[in-house]
């Protein structure tokens, strides 16, 4: 009965995304289409003459408003093909709905911690465990991600996800209701999980924000399809097999008391039946000086993370120092220290980490936009301030605005690492 529940809302989705694709040939359009190419060397070392590994994408969005409704359809293709298809309906009147239908060949189910690991992968080469932040961070090259996941993309297409949500604003109460549906299965045997998240909440006369949210089937985290490219990415939540009360989760942000802004995020863990998380966090303002503190406590007693920060205001500049201790030992192994500023269109970042057992990572950022231009550098030195050079990245954009809603955006990405081209890529993308 649940099997063939879930198998007539999928049929409903579906058909929902088809009336779409034939509303959108009837009626006029709005949308992107983009092209981007990624050359690679094969192999690094080689100096002169080498071999390339070429990755093609193409992107296509097409977008249909009617009477207060809007749909979305996202199609991402490369060499094998389509590789991810998602159709979103919203409708945003005193009641707000949202539906999206997923297909793509694996599913990915990220947790939401400093890291980003995956929890679950199907289908799953040996991506249990791994962090994903580190491929997705601005120092990696985006094939590297593309041949992280390569071995799950060999799959057709097939349905993957549903995201159903319903918000109500009911005197200044906020009332949601997200329910998804997850498949963990293969082409040949679907398997299908469902979740729910209950979220309520508002603001305080004082303007703080209080949520209690309950997850069922569900946790905190997000969920990826294809190549987790920024557009394969959906942070509603992850659905944990087994349809059972996993977490509920009290937060509170921005509540001011004699001038320090306090919030709280306290998570009770029903599977275990304890508080499972406390995080902390405090802001103050004093002279101009902003002092920043977070905390996280597992079990009440046990951090498991701890940052310190201060914030200072120096003319046009901003200067940032923060104390990091991942393992909540009040050890500090990481450390930052930054300067931004920025002169009407020109902006610069210089950012200091050090982090055992990495050492010292220097990166400088300097970005310029002068229309239709735009310019994006980043340096990054690792081992000494200005030695030890490890990475260059830059994109230089070129745009413009045409008549009505046409616009065109041609874009060069180049990142070298230390003595090698580490990948190239051209692309452009067209808005009608």
């Amino acid at each position: 009965m649940k099997r063939t529940l879930l198998m007539a809302i999928a049929l409903f989705q579906l058909a929902t995304g088809n009336w779409e694709l034939g509303t959108v040939l009837a009626a006029p359009v709005s949308g992107e289409i983009g092209v981007a190419i990624f050359f690679e060397p094969l192999n690094p070392s080689q100096t002169k003459i080498d071999q390339i590994n070429v990755d093609v994408e193409t992107t296509l969005q097409l977008r249909l408003f009617i009477s207060g409704v809007a749909f979305t359809s996202t199609s991402i293709f490369s060499f094998k093909g389509a590789e991810f298809q998602a159709f979103e309906m919203y409708a945003g009147m005193a009641i707000a709905f949202r539906n999206v239908v997923i297909f793509a060949p694996n599913i990915l189910e990220v947790d939401d911690d400093p890291f980003w690991t995956i929890q679950f992968a199907q289908p799953d080469p040996g991506l249990v465990g791994v962090p994903l932040r580190m491929f997705i961070d601005e120092l990696a090259s985006p094939l590297d991600l593309a041949k992280l996941l390569a071995p799950t993309v060999d799959d057709p297409l097939q349905l993957r996800k549903l995201i159903s949500q319903m918000l109500v604003n009911f005197w200044g109460v906020r009332l949601s209701f997200t329910m998804l549906i997850a498949n963990f299965g293969t082409p040949s045997v679907p398997d299908f999980q469902s979740g729910l998240i209950f979220e309520a909440g508002g603001l305080t006369p004082g303007g703080a924000e209080v949520l209690a949210q309950t997850y069922v089937g569900a946790r905190q985290g997000w969920e990826c399809f294809g190549e987790c490219k920024a557009l394969e990415r959906y942070f509603e939540g992850r659905v944990v097999p087994g349809f059972q009360f996993e977490e509920e989760k009290l937060i509170i942000r921005n509540l001011t008391i004699a001038g320090v802004t306090l919030g709280a995020e306290i998570a009770f863990d029903f599977t275990t039946i304890t508080l499972s998380q406390i995080i902390l966090s405090l802001r103050v303002s004093v002279l101009g000086v902003v002092v920043q503190q977070k905390i996280v406590l597992n079990d009440l007693a046990t951090p498991s993370f701890v940052s310190f920060g201060w914030t200072v205001q120096l003319g046009d500049g901003l200067v940032e120092i923060e104390f990091i201790d991942p393992n909540g030992l009040f050890q500090f192994p990481a450390k930052r220290l930054s300067f931004f500023v920025q002169w009407e269109a020109i902006s610069f970042k210089d950012e200091l980490v050090v982090q055992d057992p990495v050492g010292l990572l220097h990166t400088v950022e300097i970005i310029a936009a002068f229309e239709p231009f735009r310019f994006r550098s980043q340096t990054a030195f690792l081992g000494g301030l200005i030695n030890g050079f490890y990475n260059q990245k830059v994109e230089l954009s070129w745009g413009f605005v045409g008549p009505g809603t046409w616009a065109w955006l041609a874009t060069i990405e180049v990142q070298l690492r230390r003595e090698y081209l580490l990948y190239l890529s051209p692309s452009i993308s067209v808005k009608f």
